[in-house]
């Protein structure tokens, strides 16, 4: 396949926008040194128009600047998890799962960009780059080297800035940077106005475990979003992935914090049916009746569609708790 531009000669590839990285030019930069990426291609397309994504964030960003991949992964799951614009995803070829993509069927959608994920998609980089220039993002900051500071969702938009520039779609990620900031200050607002600045909350992930739950931490989307609401997300401490695995007996003395429970089950769900450990019954949030459900589709690794729906669903459920 033919590469129309070399990386070397290409001023237009990664957006620093919003100060996030390098600088508040909001012009793109050359990929090399922006710190959200971990391997990519020599050389690269002026502006790819079939392109394969091997995970969910991913497809998320393109639907978002308004164009269709050639190949996505998991299909099914990203219609359960995000949701997002799940209607152009229709049609368009798997190409596996985001665990294991099949090269055979990357290379027969004939893509002019691959984007995956590093800490998957390293092994068979070589055999990627290969069938079409690619570039393997790093999924969240480096928390042990210094970089924890910054929340994933500072990360992922960075991410989506940079696919926006390889893409030659600055305007249209502008736009969605503007929905999205809009979006956050008017429910932060909302929130405001009822007097629930400052109300510190968990937001935990069923895994199917008994009585053992993703707790996402201060370093992910979701402690992003809550700082943009002017809330606090419990526990603060960052983590390696922007999760910590929690229990019932965890919230026994943290009388202080709401529970928003993200189920695998369906909306109809009750706060009775999961959360039966007997220890739950003993914990004072549990006792309030300040537990609720959050039905499936809220996922906290999305990029900046799923941070809105993120922002607007913890504003939702914390305006319908009872108060303290």
């Amino acid at each position: 396949m033919k590469r129309a531009v070399a990386l070397a000669a290409c001023a237009c590839i990664a957006w620093a926008s919003r100060g996030a990285f390098a600088g508040e030019t909001g012009a793109c930069a050359p990929l090399a040194g922006n710190p959200t990426i971990s391997q990519f291609s020599q050389s690269m397309p002026a502006r790819p128009q079939r392109i394969v994504v091997l995970e969910f964030m991913f497809a998320e960003d393109v639907a978002a600047l308004d164009m269709t991949p050639v190949g996505v992964v998991d299909p099914e799951y990203y219609d359960g998890w995000i949701g997002y614009d799940s209607a152009r995803f229709k049609g368009v070829p798997v190409v596996g799962t985001r665990q294991e993509p099949s090269l055979e069927a990357i290379a027969s959608t004939k893509p002019d960009l691959i984007i995956g994920v590093g800490y998957r998609h390293a092994p068979i980089f070589a055999a990627l780059d290969r069938i079409a220039p690619t570039v393997l993002f790093q999924f969240s900051p480096d928390v042990q080297n210094g970089k924890g500071a910054r929340t994933q969702l500072e990360w992922t938009r960075s991410i989506f800035h940079t696919i926006a520039c390889m893409t030659g779609r600055e305007q249209q990620a502008r736009d969605v940077d503007a929905k999205l900031d809009a979006g956050l200050a008017h429910d932060a607002a909302r929130l405001k106005q009822a007097g629930l600045t400052g109300t510190h909350f968990a937001l935990l992930q069923e895994l199917g475990l008994p009585d053992r739950y993703w707790a996402y931490t201060g370093n992910s989307t979701a402690a992003g979003v809550a700082r943009a609401l002017g809330v606090h997300l419990w526990p603060e401490k960052p983590t390696r992935e922007g999760t910590v695995y929690v229990t019932s007996a965890d919230f026994l003395q943290r009388p202080d914090v709401a529970v928003l429970f993200v189920t695998a089950s369906g909306a109809d769900t009750t706060v009775d049916a999961k959360l039966d450990s007997p220890v739950w019954r003993f914990t004072p949030v549990r006792k309030e009746g300040r537990v609720t459900i959050v039905e499936p589709n809220i996922w906290g690794f999305g990029g900046p569609m799923s941070a809105l729906k993120l922002g607007d669903m913890i504003t939702e459920k914390l305006l319908a708790l009872p108060r303290k």
